[in-house]
C-alpha cells in the first residue's frame, strides 16, 4: 500500500512537471519561429491547451499534498490546537464538497465532448479534459492524506 501511495505522490509531480516543461519549450519555439523565421507554428495553441490543462490539475494535487494552496490563516494560527483541528475538519469538508462538485462537472464535460476534436491533430477533447476528473480524484486523495496526517499530529511533508 505504501508503494502505491508513493507512486501516486510521484506521478502527479512528474506529469505536471513534464507538462510545464513542454509548454515552456513549445512556447519558446513558437516565439522563435514567429519572430525570426516569420512562420508561426500552426498546431502550437492546441498542444499548449492540452498540456496546460494537465499541468493545472496535476499541480493542484501536488499543492494539496504539500499544503501549499493559498490560504488566509491569520485567524487559524491564533486558535488553540483543539479548535484548530475542528476548523481543519470544517475546511476539509467544504473543500471536498467543492472538489466533488468540480469532479461531477468534469464528468459532465467529458460526456459532452466525446465527438469534439482539435483542429490540427484531431485529438479528441476527451484526452484533454480527462485531466480534470483524474486531477480531482488525486486532489481528494492528497488532501485526505494531508488532513489525516495533520489530525494525527504528523508533520506535513514538503517537496524537495
Amino acid at each position: 500500500m505504501k508503494k502505491v501511495i508513493s507512486i501516486i505522490e510521484k506521478l502527479d509531480l512528474f506529469i505536471s512537471s513534464i507538462s510545464l516543461i513542454i509548454i515552456i519549450s513549445i512556447t519558446v519555439a513558437g516565439v522563435i519561429a514567429r519572430k525570426f523565421l516569420g512562420t508561426p507554428i500552426a498546431w502550437l495553441e492546441e498542444i499548449q491547451l492540452f498540456f496546460f490543462v494537465w499541468t493545472v490539475f496535476f499541480a493542484g494535487s501536488v499543492a494539496f499534498r504539500t499544503g501549499n494552496h493559498v490560504g488566509i490563516d491569520i485567524v487559524a494560527e491564533r486558535l488553540n490546537p483543539k479548535t484548530r483541528k475542528v476548523l481543519d475538519v470544517i475546511v476539509y469538508i467544504i473543500t471536498m464538497l467543492v472538489i466533488l462538485y468540480l469532479f461531477k462537472g468534469s464528468l459532465d464535460l467529458l460526456s459532452a465532448v466525446t465527438k469534439k476534436v482539435t483542429p490540427y491533430f484531431k485529438i479528441s477533447y476527451v484526452y484533454i479534459d480527462a485531466a480534470a476528473p483524474i486531477g480531482c480524484v488525486l486532489m481528494m486523495l492528497q488532501y485526505t492524506i494531508l488532513i489525516c496526517r495533520k489530525l494525527m499530529g504528523k508533520e506535513v511533508k514538503e517537496e524537495e
